[in-house]
């Protein structure tokens, strides 16, 4: 069949030939093929009208967010499927060719796009689908369920852009673009010239600024170039007065040359026979020197003969004083060897009587080793098993107590653990805990914390059900028995302390009230594991306020399984979970059906979770572990008394052993005395031997000295017999010498006398000859210092710059030139001291004065000729935007009118050419005495707006340049007589020849519509409970 019926190729280019979903959102596979003109989308709610419009605007590359629904791509894959595929299906450019748009959706949000079976980036993917003028985002084109009323807060400017990309082509559209850029870009070349035109200014008084610092620049250069003049001058007038000097000092130093050699013959006459005297005279000397040598060595060799002859003579005394000393020593020694006999004798007694009992006494020390080695080893033994013992109590007992008691004790706190993570987060409950649990004596009833402190959770799955469930308000709020309490509290916390708490009432009881209305083992067998109630534990008034208010006595939770079951799940169960979805049954509001709604849940850790089996489990292990530590302490105990019994028996043994080992040790020492004493007795009998070889020795050593000491007299008498010449001769040498330098005395005298002169007349040369090198360095500095001010000239030169200048100081003296230097010194100090930075700035803000008004000319032109392009383009382009305001505002007004309304759209602007406040104003009128007010969400209601926005979207169908347009729903909200007068202006204009390609979803078909050929109503009925392999026909 033919569908494209009257349409030029031209009009078929975009428009949906179909759409193909997989495992998306409700839909296990289906493929819709919607006609040319207007297709009507109808079902019960929650079928999967809506679907099929998220699928579209999906499938053409849009964001999720652009559905208000789900941010996570994913979440639009079905339950228990890994991933979805949109295929959209358009027209193409040529007859009969089509275009495949292809989208594939994963778990982990990844999406992947192909055109015609062509996988591609997802901005080229979206080019090509701009290229046929579809926008995604544009809500002129596509207007979700969930963005109904977003189009009512687009401000006039959002609203003309997305007019205009819904109805223009994109020549109306550049041109807008560029008059904006233009503007901007002419705003920006003004304000751009106007800071030029300040910095001109600034600029120009600072140059007249510097002009007073470049003329005290300019002086102050002029007195600097006089002080140089009248320094050149000075420096020349002393060069040639230090010239005519020179010539004097070369005159004197000839004159002291003369002189200094005149001199330095004669002094070295005088010196040569001075040198003669000198000779003699040391000879002399050297004689008077040798015998003094000779009367000093004799006088060391009297002295080692006198140290020789006293240490002989010493020697000899002691020798007889040695002989003595034997001689006491050998009666002493007598009379010591008698006692010692007497002693030895003693001892051998008392040794003869220890020899008859000593085997006894060693037997014994035997026996008391081997029991003290047998009692040693059983300590051993008890030593080693208080180890075992200890160690099993300290590695494996103490550590399982101590773990199983901190276990215990972070299960029992979870409480507290939560006051602290709440008192950054909400200060205003802990606060208010704080004084309730302070204040409670003072009310008649009980008043519980909040829920989340008094409810314990048996398990996080249940915890996570009910987080999901009950209200934060409610989770977050105190309870009170007694109402008058209630009221008491509030005024309290909420009126006096002003904090921002809630409080609930909840009827006193010590059971619960509530039995569930089907029992658990009915539906166990499709996945439900309890009832909310069973695993919620805490005050029972709030366990009944919970049941009376949320139900949980009638909601079960149970795992995956649960969704597979939906359709057989009991209808008196109305919210029920399964895993981490939430499914809610509820009402259709236009038919008897029941809808389910399925959600993903996820634990936000605000309820306390307390496992009761686990907690008692770790109590029974934890007083197991005490005892059992407790029985290792008592066998410790007892291994220690054992341990210190044989301590003692040990420490008894070892002091008998050691009293019988001292008894040994005494009668071997006896042994040891006796025999030390026989071996003393002995040396002394032969001390008495020695004596007599003793003083046969000193009488033959005696002998010896007293040879020794006459050899030392002897050498004695020599050593002075030679001393007292080696005097006698030194005086007559002494004598000789002090007779010649009596006699030479004057000669001496003389050549000093010469000698002097001679350094007198070298000393005048050297400083003439230094003077001269002085004033040869002055004039050689001064004709520098006069070249580096005459630019490296001196005056005799032709060229020299300061001829005239010379001429005229040429009658000045030099103090006269030294006194004027100063004055113009003393001139240049009290002027201000100018920084020639100062001229380079001046000289560089010249040129950047120049530069500024060069540029500000060019941008003056510049502005002129954009302001021109901007005329030229305005008055092209404005014509074409009243047209398309005029047309679409005599459409909107006209449909407004046939619903006995008043309706305008008109163009926004605060200036002719400010072109960012270009905005379009949908103004309407809903009652007689009224007025024209704009569509605004706070001013209209609902249905007013959606009656609106309704008809804009119909009158854009007259300018349209979009192939097709998609609307959700947009008639919730409107009376029966609005949505009528709606649907039949939708049917009529929509169906127009040429009109654009419209997909209207609505839950409800009005009866007694007028139908026509280009209307195709699709009726969606998604379920589970759909009888497999049925075909549908399609239109």
């Amino acid at each position: 069949m033919d569908r494209s019926g009257h349409l030029s190729q031209t009009h078929m280019i975009g428009r949906i030939y179909s759409v193909y979903c997989k495992d998306f959102v409700s839909y296990n596979e289906i493929t819709y093929f919607p006609k040319e003109y207007l297709n009507v989308l109808t079902g019960p709610n929650g079928t999967g009208k809506s679907t099929i419009v998220s699928a579209i605007i999906l499938g053409l590359g849009g964001d999720p967010q652009l559905l208000d629904r789900s941010s996570s791509i994913a979440d639009y894959i079905k339950s228990n499927k890994s991933s979805a595929i949109i295929t959209v299906t358009i027209n193409g450019r040529s007859k009969n060719s089509k275009e495949s748009f292809k989208r594939t959706i994963n778990q982990n949000g990844q999406s992947h796009f192909y055109v015609n079976s062509k996988e591609l980036s997802k901005t080229k993917f979206l080019d090509i689908v701009a290229s046929f003028n579809i926008q995604v985002s544009n809500l002129c084109q596509f207007l979700p369920q969930d963005r109904v009323q977003d189009f009512s807060k687009m401000n006039p400017q959002e609203l003309l852009v997305n007019t205009m990309s819904s109805v223009c082509d994109d020549e109306f559209i550049k041109n807008f673009n560029d008059l904006k850029e233009m503007k901007l870009k002419l705003l920006n070349a003004h304000a751009d010239r106007e800071k030029d035109k300040e910095n001109l200014q600034k600029e120009q008084k600072r140059l007249e600024q510097l002009q007073v610092t470049v003329d005290q620049y300019q002086e102050r250069q002029e007195i600097l170039q006089k002080i140089n003049v009248h320094k050149a001058k000075k420096l020349w007038s002393e060069i040639t007065v230090a010239n005519s000097r020179i010539d004097e000092l070369k005159s004197s130093l000839n004159k002291a040359n003369k002189e200094c050699q005149t001199r330095k013959k004669t002094y070295e006459l005088q010196k040569r026979a001075q040198q003669e005297i000198t000779q003699k005279s040391f000879d002399l000397r050297q004689k008077k020197e040798e015998q003094i040598k000779l009367i000093s060595h004799a006088n060391n060799a009297k002295n080692k003969l006198d140290s020789l002859l006293e240490s002989v003579k010493h020697k000899v005394n002691e020798r007889n004083f040695e002989l003595k000393r034997h001689i006491e020593q050998a009666t002493k020694n007598k009379m010591e060897a008698d006692n010692l006999k007497q002693a030895a004798e003693g001892k051998n007694q008392e040794l003869q009587q220890f020899y008859k009992y000593k085997s006894d006494l060693v037997n014994e020390l035997e026996e008391h080793g081997k029991i003290i080695n047998q009692t040693r080893e059983t300590t051993m033994r008890q030593y080693n098993r208080r180890r075992e013992i200890e160690a099993k109590l300290n590695d494996e007992k103490i550590p399982e107590v101590t773990a199983l008691k901190h276990k215990i004790e972070r299960l029992q706190n979870i409480k507290t653990q939560k006051i602290e993570e709440l008192r950054n987060q909400n200060p205003n409950l802990i606060k208010a805990m704080s004084w309730v649990a302070e204040n409670k004596h003072k009310y008649k009833s009980n008043i519980y914390d909040p829920m989340i402190f008094e409810l314990n959770i048996k398990s996080p799955d249940a915890a996570m059900c009910l987080e999901n469930l009950i209200r934060q308000r409610d989770l977050y709020a105190f309870a009170c028995e007694d109402k008058n309490d209630m009221s008491d509290l509030i005024n309290e916390l909420c009126v006096k302390q002003k904090l921002s708490v809630n409080i609930i009432y909840c009827a006193p009881g010590n059971r619960c009230l509530y039995t569930s209305t089907v029992p658990l083992s009915e539906i166990t067998s499709i996945g439900f594991t309890s009832y909310l109630v069973d695993l919620v534990s805490g005050p029972m008034p709030i366990i009944n306020k919970l049941c009376g208010t949320y139900q949980i006595h009638n909601i079960p939770i149970g795992t995956e399984e649960v969704s597979n079951n939906t359709s057989i799940i009991p209808k008196s169960i109305r919210v029920f979970f399964g895993g981490t979805k939430k499914f809610l049954v509820t009402a259709s509001r236009y038919r008897s059906d029941l809808i389910l709604t399925e959600s993903t849940i996820q634990r936000k850790n605000q309820l306390i979770t307390l496992d009761s089996k686990q907690l008692a489990s770790l109590q029974e292990r934890y007083n197991n572990s005490i005892s059992e530590r407790n029985q290792l302490r008592n066998k410790l105990v007892e291994v220690d008394n054992e341990f210190e019994r044989l301590q003692a028996t040990t420490k008894e043994e070892v002091e008998k052993k050691r009293k019988i080992e001292q008894k040994l040790n005494y009668f071997e020492n006896l042994e040891n005395e006796v025999k030390k004493l026989n071996d003393k007795i002995l040396n002394i009998n032969r001390s008495f031997n020695s004596l007599d070889d003793a003083e046969k020795t000193f009488q033959k050593n005696v002998l010896s000295d007293f040879k020794q000491l006459f050899e030392i007299e002897q050498n004695l008498l020599k050593i002075l017999e030679t001393s007292e010449k080696s005097i006698a001769l030194k005086k007559v040498f002494q004598l000789m010498e002090s007779v010649h330098i009596r006699q030479h005395e004057s000669q001496m005298n003389t050549l000093n006398e010469s000698e002097e002169n001679y350094k007198g007349a070298c000393g005048n040369v050297e400083k003439i000859t230094k003077s001269l090198e002085t004033h040869t360095e002055s004039i050689q500095s001064k004709t520098e210092e006069l070249q580096s001010l005459c630019n490296g000239k001196l005056p005799p030169s032709k060229d020299f710059p300061f001829k005239s200048e010379f001429r005229d100081l040429s009658k000045l003296h030099i103090e006269q030139i030294h006194e004027a230097i100063v004055e113009f010194q003393a001139r240049l100090e009290c002027m201000a001291n100018v920084n020639p930075q100062a001229i380079a700035d001046f000289q560089q803000r010249q040129e950047q004065v120049k530069l500024l008004k060069q540029i500000i000319d060019q941008k003056a032109n510049q502005e002129k000729n954009v302001d021109g392009q901007i005329t030229a383009l305005f008055n092209n382009w404005e014509p074409k935007l009243n047209n398309l305001i005029e047309t679409i505002s005599a459409k909107f007004s006209e449909f407004m009118e046939s619903m006995s309304y008043v309706g305008e759209v008109v163009l926004s602007r605060n200036d002719k050419h400010d072109f960012k406040s270009y905005g379009i104003q949908i103004m309407v009128q809903y009652r007689k005495e009224g007025k024209l007010q704009t569509l605004d969400k706070y001013i209209q209601s609902g249905g007013e707006r959606a009656v609106a926005i309704a008809i804009y979207s119909m009158s854009l169908q007259h300018v349209t340049s979009v192939p097709f347009r998609c609307v959700d729903e947009i008639n919730q909200g409107m009376d029966a007589t609005n949505e009528r007068n709606i649907f039949e202006l939708l049917l009529r204009e929509a169906t127009k020849e040429g009109s654009a390609q419209y997909i209207f979803v609505t839950p409800k078909l009005l009866p007694d519509l007028n139908y026509n050929d280009h209307l195709c109503v699709s009726v969606v009925y998604n379920s589970a409970s759909m009888k497999p392999g049925v075909n549908f026909p399609r239109c």
